[in-house]
């Protein structure tokens, strides 16, 4: 015999289990499992709008400086050296110093642009060049050279080319006119 105190509880028993149901079975995920991960890398550093330097002068370094790889992962950035055509930084890792990075304007120092002539190797669609034994280089939009130069055993050419590829490249290529 079914009481009406039973019915209505059996009544909302079935309402909660179908909400339930309904709920769980619901394609909206919550945001942790829609949210990309969270990576500890640096973030690019904003650069503005790139407006394509003058063909005919050198670059300040000054506007050279925001073009190089942002402190973070552990790694602490320290410029070093900033003139006409020139700016230049320190890596360092745990008070080590793990590198040199430099870009330089090749109107003021043709010399520079003249080794990648003949390259036949490249990075990143960038034709490349050792530099000695502890440098790697390239080429952005026949005009700026990008360079890592080992301080440390610990940074291979590998590495090197790793520490190239965090420099906002696409920035400078728009500051060379391309």
């Amino acid at each position: 015999m079914k009481t009406p105190l039973s019915a209505s509880l059996l009544g909302a028993v079935a309402l909660c289990l179908t909400l339930t149901m309904l709920t769980g079975c619901n394609e909206n995920k919550p945001d942790y499992q829609t949210q990309p991960p969270v990576s500890n890398a640096p973030k690019p550093r904003p650069v503005g709008d790139i407006k394509p330097a003058n063909p005919t002068k050198a670059v300040e370094g000054s506007a050279l400086n925001k073009i190089f790889p942002p402190a973070g992962g552990g790694y602490k950035v320290t410029y070093t050296q900033e003139k006409k055509g020139f700016a230049q930084a320190e890596v360092v890792q745990d008070g080590k110093k793990l590198a040199t990075l430099s870009i330089s304007d090749t109107l003021t120092n043709p010399e520079a642009k003249a080794k990648f002539s003949a390259a036949s190797s490249q990075i990143y669609g960038y034709p490349s060049a050792s530099v000695g034994n502890q440098g790697t280089a390239i080429l952005v939009g026949d005009r700026f050279q990008v360079q890592v130069r080992s301080q440390s055993p610990a940074l291979d050419a590998a590495g090197r080319e790793g520490w190239i590829q965090k420099f906002n490249l696409d920035a400078l290529k728009r500051l060379a006119g391309g």
